[in-house]
């Protein structure tokens, strides 16, 4: 529980910060954010997180942790051209000064990860590392991919968190239990939802580490819906949440409809009552708009396919393209 960085030593037991011999004073939340901080060197930790993990139970608006961060910054100062806590705009803050940590288990070198989302193994010449130090960060720690048997088809699903309500978050047509983590937007979407939960994931039939499926034998939603249960059975939920995005909206809709005695809520993200345009569903795309995002994929599969419609806000950004 003590960190180095720089000329400073942080004992998160002792609750002292040390510049060399002199002890520096700081108010409990201030050091409270300071810990966190550097107990995650190198990795973007939201202001959501922040707030909810320092301040825990009391609601306190966004201007408190920009104060603590301001009051770090002038406290541990940029010597010897050291930063120490960079501002990630719209989302949060990092600490990117090298940290020596006593007393806390090391993450091997193995899960180190650049920002971009490289990966840099530590079997390799040493020298690899060198141009992801700047900017690299700790991976989050992933879940254990899990495998559940329904029929012939191998469902894989991961766990995290232990909230008191469990919720099952049912991704779209595309997914990937691994690549979920390999962004940090997303992981942290899902990291603040099993802060207060029992986060069940899982990648439907065909796609994902799913079973794959032959193309004369693509699953009806009546199928996925029993691949939910399934998953649900392996990990002992009697009763969840029912998140939904995109096509996990009608697949969640007819779950909690076929079995609304596991059902406890429903929510549905970027989701639909039908996919195409009906007399009474004008906003659907019509018949030639979905050829013509048919063509797309044939075209440009492998490539960030339909990006500027669905994250346009991250659309120009080179990392998330490429995740």
């Amino acid at each position: 529980m003590r960190f180095t960085f720089g000329q400073f030593v942080l004992d998160a037991q002792e609750r002292s910060l040390r510049d060399d011999d002199a002890l520096l004073p700081l108010a409990p939340k201030a050091f409270d954010t300071l810990v966190l901080l550097v107990q995650n060197p190198g990795k973007i930790l939201s202001k959501e997180r922040l707030m909810a993990e320092v301040w825990q139970d009391a609601f306190v608006e966004e201007n408190n942790l920009a104060q603590n961060i301001s009051i770090l910054r002038k406290t541990l100062g940029e010597s010897g051209g050291t930063k120490y806590i960079e501002t990630v705009p719209k989302f949060g803050y990092r600490f990117v000064a090298e940290v020596n940590a006593e007393g806390v288990s090391a993450v091997p070198e193995d899960v180190v990860e650049t920002f971009r989302g490289r990966v840099y193994l530590s079997d390799g010449d040493p020298g690899e590392l060198a141009p992801a130090r700047e900017q690299r960060f700790v991976a989050p720690l992933r879940p254990e991919t899990n495998y559940v048997q329904n029929g012939d088809v191998n469902i894989a699903y991961q766990v995290l968190g232990n909230g008191p309500v469990d919720i099952v978050f049912v991704m779209g047509w595309v997914s990937h239990l691994e690549y979920f983590w390999k962004h940090h937007l997303f992981a942290s979407f899902l990291e603040r939802l099993a802060s207060f939960s029992r986060l069940i994931l899982f990648d439907k039939r065909g796609t994902g580490l799913s079973d794959r499926v032959p193309l004369n034998e693509l699953p009806t939603l009546e199928q996925r819906m029993d691949d939910l249960r399934a998953v649900m059975d392996a990990v002992g939920s009697e009763r969840a949440v029912l998140c939904g995005v995109s096509e996990g909206g009608p697949l969640s809709c007819l779950f909690s409809a076929t079995y609304p005695e596991k059902t406890s809520a429903l929510v549905m993200i970027g989701s639909y009552a039908r996919r195409r345009w009906a007399e009474d569903y004008p906003w659907g795309p019509s018949e030639a708009q979905r050829e013509h995002f048919f063509d797309e994929m044939r075209r440009d599969w492998g490539g960030p396919v339909g990006i500027d419609a669905r994250a346009p806000s991250l659309a120009e950004d080179p990392a998330f393209r490429e995740w």
